[in-house]
This record gives C-alpha cells, structure tokens and sequence, in this order.
C-alpha cells in the first residue's frame, strides 16, 4: 500500500485533516474531526479516519505576519507532541498556516450568507488542513520524501 502524506490544520473546535492523493501529486480533503473534551478520543478518533499507511505528517503551525509564534501554538504543540506518542517513527514537519483559513474561504466560496454554516460544519478547517499541504508539497523536504517513498 502506497503511503501518503497527512496534513493537520489543529483547532480548538476542530482538526482539518487532508492527505496527499496516492500518486503524490496534490492534496485531499480527509474531513474534519470535530473535538471532544479528552485529547485521547480526538486521537483514536483521528487514527480510524486514517485508513492508509502515513509517511509524515505536515502540522500547521499558528504564526503571526512577522513569523513569530501566535498565542494558540502551545495548543497546536500540545496536540502534535501526543501524536508523536502514537506515530513515533513518523516524521513531522511544522508548515506556516498564515491566512491558511482565509485561502480556504476562498477555495469554499464561503460568503456572508453561508460563513456560519460552514464554519460550525468544519468544511473551513478541512480546506485549510489541504491549503497547508500544499505548501508543504511545494518544499525540498516534502521532494525528498516523495524520491523515497515512490520508488518503494
């Protein structure tokens, strides 16, 4: 089985969650997880929506404009350091999630009338969890794991 790519968009409500198609080529939308009050449910959880084998996870990262840490990355570390606990031979890569949401309201088409709806649904967080991937599909690191895991 080909493995592939998960990318996380971690918030207080919801987790996005997308993943590289099986050729590698562009990101997916899995869904969206919608947040419990145990962490330990939200990762077994997220674990059963997973039904393919990962090669590393991409996390997106809250910064601010100027590149520093925003207020809500103690959460997003939180949540990425017990996944690391469950995937311990998996890599993880921290990607800029800057205006990742706004990208996705574009994707959407979300507007006044529809912005609630999709917000409470998560459609908004499992966009942005593929607008991150994208970004990292655009690296040096994420290249290098496509030569080693297309060539398996």
């Amino acid at each position: 089985m080909t493995k592939r790519v998960v990318s996380l968009d971690v918030g207080m409500k919801f987790v996005g969650v997308a993943a590289t198609d099986p050729t590698w080529n562009f990101p997916v939308v899995i869904g969206t997880l919608k947040r419990k009050d145990s962490i330990n449910d939200d990762l077994e959880r997220l674990k059963n929506m997973l039904d393919f084998d990962i090669a590393a996870f991409a996390v997106g990262h809250p910064l601010r404009a100027n590149g520093e840490e925003s207020s809500f990355m103690p959460v997003v570390r939180g949540f990425e350091r017990r996944l690391k606990e469950i995937y311990e031979n998996i890599p993880f890569f921290g990607v800029d999630e800057f205006h990742s949401s706004e990208e996705a309201l574009e994707i959407k088409k979300v507007n006044a009338k529809n912005y609630r709806a999709k917000k409470q649904s998560g459609v908004i967080d499992s966009a942005a969890a593929a607008v991150i991937l994208g970004r990292f599909m655009e690296t040096a690191d994420f290249k290098k794991l496509k030569e080693i895991f297309m060539e398996i």
